[in-house]
């Protein structure tokens, strides 16, 4: 499987200054509830969320805070649109991952929540931007923003979220995270127009398809990992473990989302699934599906799925339940968090390396 190459910036610099540890310029909670676990399965993932980020709760605190301050616009109506999508991203995987490389790797600096925020808005930009790619109607329970608005509107919020966060990126004294964010917004595009291109493409195999992942969505969870151990002060090898968990830990975060699509629930998702095979995208589970038919079956059904033949699509749903596609899945995504995982092997243990190992195992078993 291909892999993102080590950021040539990592090769640090002596004038490259640091913001002194997490301090007290972003202000502190005066006192935060207790954790509350729902033990309902179809909030597990969440519960365990919650448990792996007890060691960066006041620094995710402190994120919250910030991403509601700077998501701010001069206009009403932009500003309606934008505390609408402000809780898009949800579980906030991403400024988690960051924070909890950092403190994994060192310290989390105010650095470091400055980039949690710019982080999860290109994450929400691309949210904004795949659900009018892919039609959605809702997100995290909510209308998608092109649903409640329009198609343009949705576009420009985007980008205003995606330029946003490169003027936050470049605030510090290094040019390491905007070039760091940019690359991996380029990726997260680039994997977008492979996704695009795939439709109607049941030829795909499976490398070809792990590709495409890792830019639509590895790219940013490893940019979020690295970035968080160069906010810390780590040095290039620890920066490109870091990268590397992330990466891993996205690719297989979006084969289980692949997998939620076809056998999730949509009340306990909160978006709506379907949309891949609706829209004659091949995902690992078609992909496994196609593989297991003999050659004149596979290519005939190929052929109808290419031209968008809809009884072709739901032939295919009833043939995916008929063999070993959900759990061929499930596997795969899998194996690659042990591989995930594997990346934290020699770092010094610390709660912040055990949170993200549970994080990572949680990824694979959660039901949206």
């Amino acid at each position: 499987m291909d892999t993102v190459e080590t950021h040539p910036a990592l090769v640090r610099s002596n004038v490259d200054v640091r913001a002194s540890s997490f301090g007290s310029s972003l202000g502190s909670p005066q006192s935060l509830p207790a954790v509350e676990l729902d033990r309902s399965p179809a909030n597990a993932y969440r519960d365990q969320l919650k448990l792996a980020t007890l060691p960066i709760r006041d620094e995710l605190w402190q994120v919250e805070q910030m991403i509601h301050r700077e998501l701010h616009a001069s206009q009403p109506h932009v500003n309606e649109m934008l505390e609408y999508v402000a809780d898009l991203g949800g579980k906030r995987l991403r400024p988690c991952l960051l924070l909890l490389a950092a403190k994994a790797s060192g310290l989390a600096t105010e650095e470091s929540i400055r980039l949690c925020v710019v982080v999860e808005l290109v994450h929400t930009a691309t949210l904004v931007h795949d659900d009018v790619l892919d039609e959605a109607l809702v997100r995290r329970h909510k209308e998608t923003v092109h649903q409640k608005w329009t198609v343009p509107a949705s576009v420009l919020v985007g980008d205003w979220l995606f330029t946003h966060a490169y003027g936050l990126a470049n605030k510090g004294t290094s040019t390491i995270p905007g070039r760091w964010i940019s690359d991996a917004a380029k990726q997260v595009c680039e994997g977008e127009i492979m996704q695009g291109n795939s439709i109607h493409h049941f030829e795909m195999q499976t490398p070809e398809y792990l590709r495409l992942l890792e830019a639509k969505t590895g790219a940013l969870c490893a940019v979020s990992c690295s970035l968080g151990a160069w906010s810390a002060g780590a040095d290039e090898a620890t920066c490109h473990r870091m990268q590397q968990y992330g990466l891993k830990l996205g690719t297989a975060f979006q084969v289980f989302d692949d997998w939620l699509d076809v056998w999730g629930q949509t009340e306990q998702a909160g978006k709506t699934l379907g949309t891949d095979l609706g829209s004659f995208k091949p995902t690992l589970p078609a992909i496994r599906t196609l593989e297991l038919m003999d050659t004149a079956q596979r290519e005939a059904l190929i052929h109808r799925l290419n031209i968008g033949e809809h009884e072709a699509a739901r032939e295919l749903r009833l043939a995916m339940d008929r063999c070993d596609a959900s759990q061929y899945t499930k596997s795969f995504a899998k194996s690659m968090i042990a591989e995930a995982i594997s990346f934290l092997d020699g770092l010094s243990s610390n709660a912040a390396v055990a949170a993200l190992r549970s994080l990572a195992l949680a990824a694979v078993d959660r039901q949206g």
